[in-house]
């Protein structure tokens, strides 16, 4: 939580009409997922901390939200590399199939864009429709 906290007080000033700040949430934020209770409460305090700053920082015209990732095929989620790990992803998914890290950037491209100018304070789920 205190990158995300520190990182934005530090570029604040720099922020004018028309940005967009974008940060990283996760489905372990909207769902019970094994063991990761304390990385589940700071992906939860993230998914807190866009709902203040866009009320906050709406008047100055900056957009805040947050994107969460469902499993994604990177180093963090090496459990999803074993028959068993992959097998157990897949079965809380919607769509049958591992994210990639490019699914994960073309979402919040499209938070930071001007085609979501009407959009702030939320948390979009990119997690393939894990945990229906």
């Amino acid at each position: 939580m205190r990158a995300p906290f520190f990182l934005v007080q530090q570029l604040l000033p720099a922020l004018c009409k028309g940005s967009s700040i974008v940060l990283l949430s996760s489905l372990a934020a909207h769902a019970s997922i094994g063991t990761l209770s304390a990385y589940s409460a700071t992906k939860g305090a993230v998914d807190t901390l866009v709902k203040h700053w866009a009320a906050a920082l709406g008047p100055r015209g900056i957009r805040v939200n947050a994107v969460a990732p469902g499993v994604v095929e990177t180093e963090m989620s090496s459990f999803a590399k074993t028959e068993a790990g992959r097998e157990a992803t897949l079965s809380m998914q919607a769509l049958q199939r591992l994210a990639q890290p490019e699914d994960i950037a073309s979402a919040v491209a499209f938070l930071a864009s001007d085609q979501a100018r009407w959009i702030t304070g939320d948390t979009l789920r990119v997690d393939g429709g894990s945990k229906l």
